[in-house]
């Protein structure tokens, strides 16, 4: 047996740890079996059962530290994979009742129209979902443009979707500015179930107020801060993450914004995240005044936990499954107001990247090309460089619509994880504040 290529060595002060991305599992060993092991992974010799304590020698073989060979421990990680893909019971809904917004963020990749979703397109969409026979669990994510902006639609597919689908596994959350926040808007939030929403902040006030700009407003932040309030208030068993929006622009604002949000909301049901936004397409490569490299995000993170004490969901313990893009499985879908199917939130009401439209209950077919790379092209298990790295089952090779965009449209995202060359200095953080009491994990 040998160490496996996806196990990790790291001291913390006077201890001492093994992390394996494959079995994500983390164990605090013993000064002797660290140095035993870091030798042996460094001359990539043989772990033999008398070198180290034997029910530790079991547990290192049982949690994949050590292993035959990286080829059979790949095959392990792809057999999880395509179970995911294969998958027909589960689907992943996302639903853009409008592609309206009354904002127009220069970051944003929706294409901005004033169209919201029929009866017809719901009445289509809901027969389609009742001849799926296999499906017994759906997430459903509302998306936009806005759709609060069309909460009227979004009860009508509610209502007609519970009384096909019963008492079945249903969980649903939302992507907004909850710049449309109303106690009536909330009732309704509550009766169609959704339990978590994501609302987005571009800054502090002067800065999000100079993105965020619509008629009849002129401090959109303190009108989303109010909604915020409200929604603790009348609906607090809903979970919101409030994401903000960070470039080289506004970075510097975030440990003060950050303060300003956890002192007013500590103890609700809130948390707090810094959301880098992509440099995407054919420029990605080029240093930008606007986007943060992936080294320079992956250190901010960790010059946030230690120099601020600010911890956010990058900090937190690795997923305890790695996870399949919704993409990747032929039964998960996107669906725009006229009814046009995607495979990816990120490119609901492009049309170019439209894999069909629904009509009657069924998905018509029209772009079997896209269709094949969205499911197929790109696969991280049949590249070469990221079949053989050891954080791929922390990533699974990133977005699979990046890639995509790599290898059929010329663009050069960066997809790689934010663990990549930094992933001891994450697993400290999180045994540090496990260690102060933090329930750390995801």
């Amino acid at each position: 047996m040998k160490l496996s290529k996806y196990t990790f060595l790291f001291p913390l002060e006077e201890e001492y740890y093994i992390y394996n991305t494959l079995s994500n599992a983390l164990l605090s060993i013993d000064q002797d079996s660290y140095n035993t092991l870091k030798q042996n992974q460094s001359e990539r010799s043989i772990v033999k059962e008398n070198d180290i304590d034997t029910e530790l020698y079991d547990l290192l073989s049982e949690k994949l530290f050590i292993s035959e060979n990286d080829k059979d421990d790949f095959l392990v990680y792809k057999s999880m994979i395509d179970s995911q893909r294969n998958n027909l019971s589960h689907m992943h809904l996302t639903i853009a009742p409008t592609m309206d917004c009354n904002f127009s963020c220069h970051y944003c990749f929706e294409k901005k129209e004033k169209k919201y979703i029929t009866s017809e397109v719901i009445d289509s969409l809901i027969k389609y979902i009742e001849q799926q026979k296999d499906l017994s669990s759906i997430l459903l994510t509302w998306f936009g443009g806005e759709p609060l902006m069309a909460i009227d639609k979004i009860q009508e597919f509610y209502n007609k979707f519970q009384k096909i689908w019963g008492e079945k596994e249903f969980s649903a959350n939302i992507i907004t500015t909850a710049y449309h926040i109303t106690p009536e808007i909330i009732e309704v939030l509550k009766e169609v179930k959704i339990s978590s929403m994501q609302i987005t902040l571009d800054g502090n006030k002067e800065t999000h107020n100079k993105i965020k700009q619509t008629t009849g407003c002129s401090d959109v932040f303190s009108k989303v801060i109010q909604n915020i309030d409200l929604l603790t208030e009348l609906a607090p068993e809903i979970h919101i993450t409030i994401r903000v929006n960070l470039t080289r622009e506004n970075i510097k604002e975030y440990v003060e914004l950050y303060k300003f949000l956890l002192g007013r909301y500590k103890g609700k049901n809130i948390g707090i995240a810094p959301g880098f936004v992509n440099n995407r397409g054919h420029n990605s490569d080029k240093k930008s005044p606007l986007f943060l490299s992936l080294k320079e995000c992956s250190e901010y993170v960790l010059d946030l936990f230690y120099n601020h004490g600010i911890h956010s969901p990058a900090i937190q313990y690795p997923d305890r499954f790695f996870n399949e893009c919704a993409i990747r499985n032929r039964t998960s879908m996107g669906v725009d107001p006229e009814g046009y199917v995607y495979k990816c939130w990120e490119i609901i009401g492009n049309k170019k990247y439209a894999i069909g439209r629904l009509s009657d209950g069924q998905i018509d077919y029209t772009n079997i090309t896209i269709l094949n790379r969205q499911l197929y092209g790109a696969d991280t298990l049949e590249d070469k460089t990221c079949s053989q790295c050891r954080y791929l089952p922390l990533c699974n090779g990133g977005c699979p619509l990046q890639r995509i965009e790599n290898v059929f449209e010329g663009a050069t995202n960066k997809v790689c994880t934010h663990y990549k060359g930094y992933l001891p200095e994450f697993l400290k953080a999180h045994i540090k504040l496990k260690k102060a009491g933090f329930a750390n994990n995801r």
